[in-house]
């Protein structure tokens, strides 16, 4: 009997053991789970079928794709804003200096508005050849270099083709042909980037937005003619009297009048794209929230139930701790007695 009795008790010392790592396996998990706020088991939390986790994490990370694709078109279409507030500035700063040549002006009078509209032209072309996260914003689909050609190559160019003209009718018609004519100045050696238009960005959802303004637009071209003729008003190669200065200063406002208002629509026509630009960004947003919430349920622990499950196994532990240190106390000398 005592023997059969010794048997039972290693049986039992045995199966504590076993027990024992059970229950420690068991603390581990939850304290892991308490630790890094996931669930230890994802096969069985996801019932063995991964397909519903492994559809969110796709779809997150095209969220994310989405989301830098957005971040982009937002940062082109700021940096488009900026550079046409920019023009916006230099045509009021060369618009009030001619503006402000006398009625009978002298040389003089003609020369600093001159080099008034001079230094707004180049801030112009040095805007409209602004880049973001370096692609060229004016350039069309030719984004790795500028838009236009440096201001005063643009400007060395125009005082050569009036080279010699006495009348301001004869310096508006050569400037506007060099800046609209087909084939002309603007278009051979003004204009540096692509005839064709930067691809639109892709928002999501089936959504895109074209924002690529390019800088031989039409209503670029007008400002950028106002801003020359008023540039012009001083020049050595307008051999006309003064009187057809203060002519050329008059034709200079109204033009630089026009270019205003045909960038305005042009910033208009931006500020609609940010609109949708922000409107994705939120949608997108929102689909990342829901997304995050999905895969939370699925592989996120409840820190409660985790701390709970994770106090009744230590309990458990001690329990089975004492309960082998107490067999594990007797001797076969206990038996024999």
């Amino acid at each position: 009997m005592p023997a059969l009795s010794s048997l039972g008790d290693l049986a039992t010392l045995f199966r504590l053991q076993r027990q024992t790592a059970g229950i420690k396996t068991e603390v581990q998990n939850r304290a892991l789970e308490l630790s890094s706020g996931r669930k230890s088991d994802l096969a069985a939390a996801v019932r063995g079928d991964w397909r519903s986790l492994a559809s969110v994490e796709h779809r997150l990370g095209l969220a994310a794709t989405e989301r830098l694709t957005i971040a982009e078109a937002r940062g082109f279409a700021q940096a488009s804003q900026t550079a046409l507030a920019t023009v916006q500035g230099a045509a009021d700063s060369a618009l009030a200096a001619v503006l402000a040549v006398p009625a009978a002006p002298t040389l003089n009078a003609a020369e600093r508005a001159g080099s008034v509209a001079r230094h707004a032209f180049a801030a112009a072309v040095g805007a409209l050849n602004q880049d973001s996260a370096g692609r060229s914003v004016f350039a069309g689909d030719a984004t790795d270099g500028p838009a236009l050609a440096p201001a005063e190559d643009m400007l060395a160019q125009l005082e050569t083709a009036i080279a010699g003209l006495t009348t301001a009718a004869e310096v508006t018609a050569a400037v506007e042909a060099w800046f609209t004519a087909p084939g002309g100045g603007f278009e051979t050696s003004g204009y540096l980037g692509s005839d064709s238009g930067l691809a639109p960005f892709q928002l999501g959802s089936g959504n895109s937005e074209e924002i690529g303004t390019r800088a031989d637009d039409p209503r670029l071209r007008e400002m950028l003619t106002g801003l020359a003729l008023g540039a012009l008003l001083g020049s050595p190669a307008f051999a006309g009297p003064v009187s057809e200065r203060e002519v050329l200063a008059h034709t200079a406002g109204e033009r630089l009048l026009e270019g205003q208002g045909a960038v305005t629509g042009l910033q208009a026509a931006i500020g609609d794209s940010e609109a949708a630009i922000e409107a994705a960004m939120a949608r997108n947003g929102t689909e990342t929230t829901a997304l995050e919430r999905s895969r939370a349920d699925l592989v996120n622990a409840d820190p409660f139930e985790a701390a709970t499950r994770l106090e009744a196994a230590r309990s458990q532990l001690e329990t089975l701790f004492a309960m082998t240190a107490r067999i594990s106390r007797l001797s076969l000398t206990d038996y024999l007695r």
